[in-house]
């Protein structure tokens, strides 16, 4: 983690600890963890968004910063944290209060509103932070919804209490707040096309689908199996896709803070 300071950041009863790459004199994004963790590919994005001219917070949520992929150990230390009350039950959430609580001192520290990347498991984290004022510029990236995959209630559950998901919705287009979302058109099982369906049915127009081809003998040979568009997947050659749509984040993030100051 060359280059990042880290602080302990505590709001109810939960302290975790935060990492930060950049001062305090540019737009903040937040960025949360996919399964795999804090990998070196969540490490990259990180580094990439400071190139680019922000200030980036990784909250550590589970795992080790750094740490190599590890799907499974997640997943059972996801089980066991009670701050993480989403899996089935649909309950208010302990991480996403605190997880709103930092995006507050975000907006502090950085004097404008925030954005915020959410993937695959914490995807849907997203939209229950923008109950929040501080976030402006919110991403969905190949979000995986909690429960069974392979029934219609499964594929559009996004594990949140529906109250949340009303203010997001109220919000959002109350206020004009778009969501950007990525995703992978042959991502059958973690980000299915229904979970995007499921999202533009609640914000209507206001939901950026940006959908990448992989489907078989796609042009640039990304594999049927991708899923982590930002991430694991991301090829950052010229005109790749991946490239392409890390390019769009970038314009989204720029043109929603910039405004927001």
């Amino acid at each position: 983690m060359q280059g990042f300071t880290s602080f302990d950041f505590s709001y109810g009863d939960l302290t975790r600890k935060v990492y930060k790459l950049g001062e305090d004199d540019k737009p903040a994004v937040l960025i949360l963890l996919e399964l795999p963790g804090m990998t070196k590919h969540t490490v990259e994005l990180a580094r990439r968004l400071h190139r680019d001219g922000y200030t980036v917070y990784l909250p550590l949520l589970f795992g080790k910063p750094n740490s190599p992929f590890s799907v499974g150990k997640n997943i059972l230390r996801i089980c066991i944290q009670k701050e993480f009350n989403l899996l089935a039950q649909h309950k208010p959430s302990l991480v996403t209060e605190w997880l709103r609580a930092l995006s507050r001192k975000m907006q502090r520290m950085s004097g404008g509103s925030v954005g915020a990347i959410g993937m695959c498991f914490t995807g849907g984290f997203v939209l229950s932070l923008m109950i929040d004022d501080a976030i402006a510029a919110p991403v969905m990236s190949q979000p995986f919804l909690v429960g069974n995959p392979f029934i219609t209630k499964g594929k559009i559950s996004l594990g949140l209490p529906q109250a949340e998901i009303k203010q997001a919705e109220k919000r959002s287009k109350t206020e004009n707040i778009p969501v950007l979302g990525f995703r992978f058109t042959r991502d059958m099982i973690f980000c299915t096309k229904s979970s995007f369906d499921a999202v533009e049915e609640i914000l209507g127009e206001n939901f950026i689908r940006y959908e990448i081809d992989n489907s078989l003998f796609n042009q640039y040979k990304i594999p049927l199996h991708a899923h982590s568009v930002l991430t694991i997947d991301y090829n950052d050659a010229p005109g790749h896709p991946t490239r392409k749509a890390y390019e769009r984040l970038v314009e989204f993030f720029r043109d929603r803070l910039s405004a927001c100051e």
